[in-house]
């Protein structure tokens, strides 16, 4: 079960998690690699993934009027509008930054830099730094945006639902 503190928490390290990677590649765009790829990577892993995760499973709605053909499919994703319009916008601007940082970096990416070409191969480490960073930044927006997105609902409705683990049909 997911209390609403716990997601709190877990959102607030998804959001951690969206400032370290925008702040590591802000660093690289200026020419700098600030952590090495392998800890930058695993550090922004483990602050967005888990915030992630319990968006997604918050974000479910229970299926109303008709019963539906498959037996398995209960429940819908739903995506967060219970955002604030304007939380809904800086959401998508900030998701578009990622996407495009991530996006670009892909274009400097050669599939081999020059032999004893220090420079390049130093490039190359900071576009694929770029490129992953990128794509845990863009995901860490989404967890955040839906996570937040069922705490308004909560707080808006005062239902205090927790999310249970599915088990065996």
């Amino acid at each position: 079960m997911i209390s609403r503190r716990l997601l709190l928490l877990l959102d607030v390290l998804c959001l951690a998690g969206v400032l370290w990677c925008g702040a590591l590649i802000a660093g690289l765009l200026g020419g700098r690699t600030l952590v090495a790829t392998g800890v930058a990577v695993i550090v922004a892993v483990v602050l967005v993934l888990p915030g992630f995760t319990a968006g997604v499973v918050t974000n479910r709605r229970a299926l109303r009027g008709r019963r539906p053909q498959s037996w398995f499919i209960r429940d819908v994703w739903a995506p967060p509008v219970d955002l604030p319009r304007w939380g809904l916008i800086a959401a998508g601007a900030v998701l578009m930054a990622f996407w495009i940082a991530g996006i670009s970096a892909l274009t400097g990416i050669s599939d081999d830099p020059r032999a004893g070409d220090r420079a390049s191969l130093e490039r190359q480490v900071r576009h694929e730094q770029r490129f992953a960073l990128g794509v845990l930044g863009g995901i860490g927006v989404g967890g955040t945006a839906m996570a937040a997105s069922t705490l308004v609902r909560e707080r808006r409705t005062g239902a205090r639902r927790t999310v249970r683990a599915r088990t065996a049909y």
